[in-house]
């Protein structure tokens, strides 16, 4: 049984069965990536789940981020970037800040505040949150013409590119394999999970010259100003 956002994978639909397999066996096949899923999920799956919940849309779309960056400040041959892979115009028209200087992309919790209001977007648009998962994927004007196109609203009923088609169940099948990790043998014990390290904000009023210098006389280093605040590009 697959579900996404509540929404039950049609499993009986011998084609979506074939297609959905194909993913459950390629995940299962790296079970070294399904281990560093489920630690960095320790990382993020917090914020994540306390913007959901704010937001009032469903905890599964946190899964979407494990499929599209694998928890990891990525970059794509095609500029899509950071846990949520905006590309620049998607990420502008969601209010990032995208510049030689910073790149909200990487800002884990404006970031994520984007994704949610972009899928929010396809929902209300298409109709469904798995609609609104591939229009992320493809752009929700892309679906909804396939959908006026093809005369079908269900996702499962579309005929889309290779890449959408597969998406939506790659992402159900990562929730499943996740969710029961040690019924494959994946076990990951909680102290071997990364967490998000202990930090202190301090309010920066006017420019920094020299990052370095203003790591060292607040007490830290230049390296974990720029792990900490991975937004900041360049040199600081």
């Amino acid at each position: 049984t697959l579900t996404f956002c509540g929404e039950k994978v049609p499993l009986d639909v011998p084609e979506v069965r074939e297609r959905a397999e194909r993913e459950f066996y390629i995940n299962l096949q790296t079970p070294g990536q399904i281990m560093l899923y489920i630690k960095r999920a320790a990382r993020y799956f917090p914020t994540y789940e306390h913007i959901l919940k704010e937001s009032g849309v469903p905890e599964d779309l946190k899964y979407l981020s494990v499929a599209e960056s694998a928890l990891f400040m990525a970059r794509s041959p095609k500029d899509a970037v950071g846990l949520w892979q905006f590309i620049p115009n998607t990420g502008r028209a969601y209010g990032l800040v995208i510049n030689d200087e910073i790149d909200e992309r990487r800002h884990v919790v404006k970031s994520t505040k984007a994704a949610v209001a972009y899928l929010r977007a396809g929902y209300d648009s298409n109709g469904s949150w798995s609609n609104a998962a591939a229009g992320y994927n493809m752009g929700h004007e892309n679906l909804s013409g396939n959908i006026r196109f093809q005369m079908k609203t269900n996702y499962y009923d579309l005929f889309l590119n290779e890449e959408t088609s597969r998406y939506l169940l790659r992402i159900a099948v990562i929730k499943h394999i996740m969710e029961h990790a040690h019924e494959y043998g994946i076990v990951v014990p909680s102290e071997e999970r990364y967490t998000a390290p202990k930090t202190r904000s301090i309010r920066v009023s006017g420019a920094v010259s020299n990052l370095a210098m203003w790591a060292s006389a607040n007490g830290t280093t230049y390296k974990d100003v720029k792990l900490l605040n991975p937004w900041i590009l360049g040199r600081g």
